[in-house]
C-alpha cells in the first residue's frame, strides 16, 4: 500500500486498518479473491487519515471514530469501483481494475457489497443521526455524478453549477471526514460547523486539482485528457468560454464535441483554454480554497494533529501544472 500516514496518528491508523480489513474477510473463495484484489490495490487512505486527525484535534479517538472511518473508506471504495465501470477504466493506481480482471457485472455487485458492509457498520454503531447523515451523503454523491453526466456537452454550464456538482460528488465526502471525526468525540456545535467547512474547502480544491490533470500535457497516462475526450465540462473550460469572443468560442466548442479526438485536437483544446486563462484561473481558485481552509484551521489549538492536517491541506497547493 502506498500511503504516508502522519506520525502523530500512526498507532491509531494501524488500529483503524485492523478493523477496516476485518470487513474484507469472506468464506466464499470467489468473493474472497475479489476483495483481496481491492485490499492489495488499496490507496492512500486520505479520507480516514483526515477523519482520525479531526477526532484527535477535538477529543480522544475511540471505537466510534474507527467505525465511522471504516464506513467512510468503504463508501469511498464502493464509489471508485462503480466509477471504473461508468468510465470503462482498465487501470486504477497503475493496477488493473475489477472490471478489467472480471467484468462490469461483478464490479457493480462488488460496489453494492461494499455498501452493504457500510450498513452493517452503521447498525453496529446504532446512532440514528448517522443513519440519516450517511443516507443523505450517498444521495448527494449519486446526484452529483448523475448531474455531471447530464451536463456532458452542455456548454452553458455556469461556474456556480460546476461548484455544486463537485461539492456533491466529491467535497461533501471530505466534509464528512472532518465533521464526523469531530462528531465522534462530541465537540461544540461551532467546532463541528467549522470542521465541516474546512473539509468542504479541501474537497473542492482536491476535485479542481484533479480536473486540472486534463490540461497537464506531460501526463501521458490513462488520465491524459480524460474529461476532454469524454466531453465533461470542468472549470478551466468554463472560464475560457466565458472570456473569449463568440466566434472563437464556437471553434472551441466544435473541437470539444468531436467524438474521437486526435492528440493534435486535444492539444489544440488545451492551448486555447490556456490562452484564455482557464488554467491559471482554476489554479487561483485552488489556492483560495486552500488558504481559506488553513485560516479556519488556525482557530484550533496547536497540536501535532493540527500540524499534520496543515501539511495535508498544504499539499493541495500547486504551481503551474502544464
Amino acid at each position: 500500500m502506498q500511503k504516508q500516514v502522519p506520525f502523530s496518528i500512526q498507532e491509531e491508523f494501524i488500529e483503524f486498518e485492523k478493523q477496516y480489513f476485518a470487513f474484507f474477510q469472506n468464506k466464499h473463495k470467489c468473493v474472497g479473491e475479489i476483495l483481496h484484489h481491492l485490499v492489495t490495490s488499496h490507496g492512500k487512505c486520505l479520507r480516514p487519515t483526515m477523519l482520525l486527525l479531526s477526532a484527535a484535534m477535538n477529543g480522544k479517538i475511540n471505537r466510534k471514530t474507527y467505525l465511522i472511518a471504516t464506513i467512510i473508506e468503504l463508501l469511498h471504495l464502493s464509489s471508485l469501483v462503480h466509477d471504473d465501470v461508468i468510465d470503462n477504466a482498465c487501470l486504477r493506481r497503475n493496477k488493473p481494475t475489477l472490471n478489467a480482471i472480471w467484468n462490469n457485472k461483478i464490479s457493480v455487485l462488488t460496489g453494492d457489497y461494499l455498501i452493504s458492509k457500510c450498513l452493517q457498520v452503521l447498525c453496529e454503531i446504532n446512532d440514528a443521526f448517522l443513519f440519516t447523515y450517511f443516507g443523505d451523503l450517498v444521495e448527494q454523491m449519486s446526484e452529483g455524478e448523475l448531474i455531471q453526466l447530464s451536463k456532458i456537452n452542455d456548454y452553458s454550464l455556469t461556474e456556480d453549477e460546476y461548484y455544486r456538482i463537485i461539492e456533491a460528488k466529491t467535497a461533501d465526502l471530505f466534509a464528512a471526514c472532518l465533521y464526523l471525526g469531530a462528531y465522534s468525540t462530541s465537540p461544540s456545535a461551532d467546532d463541528l460547523h467549522r470542521f465541516c467547512l474546512i473539509g468542504k474547502e479541501i474537497g473542492l480544491a482536491f476535485q479542481i486539482k484533479d480536473d486540472l490533470k486534463d490540461y497537464k500535457v506531460n501526463l501521458k497516462e490513462k488520465d491524459f485528457a480524460k474529461d476532454i475526450k469524454e466531453h465533461i465540462i470542468t472549470l478551466p473550460l468554463i472560464h475560457a468560454l466565458n472570456n473569449m469572443p463568440t466566434s472563437e468560442k464556437q471553434v472551441l466548442i466544435d473541437l470539444y464535441r468531436i467524438e474521437e479526438k486526435s492528440e493534435q485536437q486535444v492539444l489544440q483544446i488545451m492551448h486555447i483554454v490556456e490562452c484564455y486563462q482557464g488554467i491559471i484561473y482554476a489554479e487561483s481558485v485552488i489556492e483560495q480554497k486552500v488558504k481559506h481552509a488553513l485560516a479556519l484551521l488556525e482557530l484550533s489549538k496547536a497540536s501535532s494533529y493540527k500540524k499534520s492536517l496543515i501539511e495535508i491541506i498544504s499539499q493541495l497547493s500547486l504551481t503551474r501544472v502544464h
